[in-house]
């Protein structure tokens, strides 16, 4: 029973930036929970906890309701571990999407860099080029060079094109080498505010923001160590010879 509706999809990935980013809206949102995907196609292991207690790989599905609009949230610890399986679970989110008439989807993921990224942008890709002016306003970066989009993220898009459903994937900018990244997570956030037209509360992802920071620093200090290591025994090397 749902009214106009859009779904947001975020699950695990490069730096976790889909799985936090929805996370954070079903918690900031106080989105009530609707239902899960369990799927053969997930890795086959189980979580274990801090307090030692086990959890499935799944997928959460959320519900919410933003000025007369329900929002249907997906997010989880897990994506399929096959091509295969990625293929079946998409084509299962969108006979669901098909089922409750939802006509859009918004699609959240990382881009690894490969290097430290002090502020990064949030980089869109559309169904249909044709749309992407309906995203201008939004601080969404569309002049760049992600050639494709691994996963589900892309599937859903690709796949549903066909279907009539559009929408567009937000890839925030990561180094690639954070298991989480609060940083590019807030980064996406933001234009999600924008998007949905809501009012979120950071304080709870400022704390991890100057965590991630400080361990960037590190490996900028050990990466130029090492650059100013690997030129002085290049520069040793040329003397010798």
């Amino acid at each position: 029973d749902v009214e106009n509706p859009l779904i947001i999809e975020g699950l695990a990935g490069i730096g976790h930036v889909g799985r936090n980013c929805v996370s954070y809206l079903a918690d900031n949102l106080e989105a009530e929970s609707i239902g899960i995907i369990d799927s053969h196609h997930f890795p086959p292991y189980t979580i274990v906890e801090d307090d030692k207690s086990l959890t499935p790989l799944q997928n959460q599905i959320y519900k919410l309701n933003v000025d007369g609009r329900d929002i249907i949230m997906i997010e989880g610890n897990a994506q399929a571990s096959s091509a295969e399986g990625h293929y079946e679970i998409a084509y299962e989110v969108l006979d669901f999407a098909e089922e409750i008439g939802a006509e859009e989807i918004i699609t959240i993921g990382g881009y690894g860099k490969g290097d430290v990224v002090e502020n990064p942008d949030v980089l869109g890709a559309v169904t249909d080029s044709e749309i992407k002016e309906n995203y201008f306003d939004y601080g969404i970066n569309f002049d760049h060079d992600v050639g494709q989009i691994v996963g589900i993220s892309g599937l859903l898009l690709g796949l549903g094109k066909r279907k009539g459903i559009e929408g567009i994937a937000l890839l925030g900018e990561t180094p690639g080498f954070l298991m989480s990244d609060p940083k590019s997570t807030e980064a996406v956030l933001q234009v999600m505010e924008k998007i949905l037209e809501i009012d979120l509360d950071y304080s709870d992802l400022d704390e991890k923001v100057e965590e991630s920071q400080e361990v960037l620093k590190k490996l900028q200090n050990l990466k130029g160590s090492q650059d100013a290591e690997d030129q002085q025994q290049s520069s040793d090397l040329g003397y010798i010879g």
